[in-house]
């Protein structure tokens, strides 16, 4: 049994191990995601709303010359911009232009655009490279762009990203989500980093990841790196983490209360045994004196002679009240048990109890040296006379059959409590026993040696009258000598 409860412990660790650990995974993917996904959508919003607030100016017709009207929203964009940092990429119309990138040539300069572009909007950084496209093909001359003046638009980009702006958008999404991380960017232009923001040159252990928005100019990429998100995944986690620890705990604690019980019923088993064999040995002596009375008269007392006969007689009639003391005190035991015993309290004097008990079993045991002790000359206490006096009797019984040759019963006054002591030098009780000794019908093994009789119900009738007395019977440890006390 045992091997089997360990190999089942081992089995529901070892699934539960790899249970969280499958859902740990699964959610750190799931949080990955969600993570892609914000970072993606963030930088979606970031250019769609710079494409929203972007400058455009449409260049209009005017006899024999073109002529560039710049919006007042155009113009106060553009101030607000570093010059250094402001790249115009190309000049692009509409519905039926394009510029085809794959096949920008050698620019064509319109000087009336380019001037006032130049002077209006950027300065000292001249602009280089525009080119006109209508269906693929360039458009070099003014004759032939004048069929597109309406439509021609121009449009301004940055060469960097607004990452305060981006990290509000970015925290807001991860703050919809309920996603709690530190994170910084860098921005790549060729493959070479171009800006950070919020990166440590110590920061290592980080994940990292590419945003895959569709915005993004050519060649540049913008990178995503954050702290590892262990802890936020075990709180999502919590919950299936604390329901699988609490069935494997409550598995296990099963499975130890199985082994308990199995442990439990083959000790009582075994007391089960060494009662029967007590019980035998106990009833077989009054028994066997009887029927040798019995067969006394019967078969040795021909003369019929009275005094033989009453010797006989008495003979029988102590072996039967010893029967039926033992008998009595089995079904005593059964009545604490079930916690049906009634006791009747009443006004009590302990020394005197105590002294009669001590005067008997001295008698009783002249080889013994029993010793009372007290500093009251009557101590009166409410406790029903019979059964407190029966279980006194019970433990200085004990200290005689199976202690040393001296033992000492003391009683002493407290201020709210009474106490008795008893005790003898036959040295101490084993650790292993202690806790077992105020069982039902245990007595201390002594091997196949049967030389003290008992059904081992002695203590365990005791402490149950203490208790029922609002006391308390316990053994107190002790190097030599064996010592139980009641405290009233």
């Amino acid at each position: 049994m045992l091997y089997f409860i360990t190999t089942t412990i081992g089995v529901i660790i070892a699934i539960q191990l790899y249970w969280n650990s499958q859902n740990y995974k699964a959610n750190k993917k799931r949080l990955l995601n969600e993570v892609q996904i914000s970072f993606d959508n963030s930088v979606e919003t970031y250019f769609t709303d710079m494409a929203k607030t972007d400058f455009f100016s449409f260049i209009e017709e005017k006899e024999n010359s073109i002529s560039t009207t710049i919006t007042s929203e155009m113009f106060e964009y553009i101030e607000k911009l570093d010059s250094e940092h402001l790249d115009i990429e190309h000049l692009e119309h509409g519905i039926d232009s394009c510029i085809n990138h794959s096949h920008l040539a050698t620019p064509t300069f319109f000087p009336s655009v380019l001037d006032t572009f130049t002077d209006k909007a950027i300065g000292k950084s001249p602009v280089t490279g525009i080119s006109i496209f209508h269906n693929g093909t360039q458009v070099d001359s003014i004759g032939a762009i004048s069929g597109l003046i309406n439509k021609l638009t121009v449009s301004i980009t940055k060469d960097s990203i607004d990452f305060v702006k981006l990290d509000t958008i970015l925290k807001n999404e991860l703050a919809r989500k309920d996603i709690s991380i530190n994170y910084g960017f860098t921005h790549f232009k060729n493959d070479s980093v171009f800006q950070n923001f919020n990166i440590e040159p110590s920061d290592e252990n980080l994940i990292t990841t590419f945003s895959k928005a569709t915005y993004l100019p050519f060649h540049e990429n913008l990178q995503l790196k954050y702290s590892n998100p262990t802890l936020h995944i075990l709180k999502r986690s919590l919950t299936g983490i604390l329901l699988s620890l609490l069935l494997a705990v409550c598995t296990i604690a099963c499975l130890f209360y199985l082994l308990h019980i199995i442990n439990k019923q083959k000790e009582l088993a075994e007391i089960k045994n060494d009662l029967i064999s007590n019980i035998t040995h106990e009833f077989k002596t009054p028994i066997a004196t009887v029927t040798t009375a019995i067969e006394g008269i019967k078969n040795f007392n021909e003369k019929n002679d009275k005094e033989k006969t009453n010797t006989y007689l008495n003979i029988s009639d102590q072996q039967l009240k010893k029967l039926h003391l033992m008998v009595e005190k089995l079904l005593e035991t059964a009545t604490l048990d079930n916690d049906k015993l009634l006791i009747n309290k009443e006004d009590v004097d302990l020394v005197m109890i105590l002294k009669n008990l001590v005067d008997k079993y001295q008698m009783l045991c002249p080889e013994k040296t029993i010793l009372f002790k007290t500093t009251d000359n009557s101590l009166s206490a409410k406790v029903d006379p019979f059964h407190f006096e029966n279980a006194l009797a019970n433990l200085i019984d004990n200290a005689v059959k199976y202690g040393g040759d001296t033992i000492e019963v003391n009683l002493n006054s407290l201020l709210n409590a009474i106490e008795i002591t008893i005790a003898d030098n036959g040295g101490n009780i084993a650790k292993s026993q202690r806790d077992k000794i105020f069982d039902k019908f245990y007595r201390v093994p002594t091997g196949n040696i049967h030389d003290v009789k008992g059904f081992g119900i002695g203590l365990f009738y005791a402490k149950k009258i203490v208790e029922k007395h609002q006391g308390e019977l316990a053994l107190i440890p002790d190097a030599k000598n064996t010592k139980f006390k009641i405290a009233l």
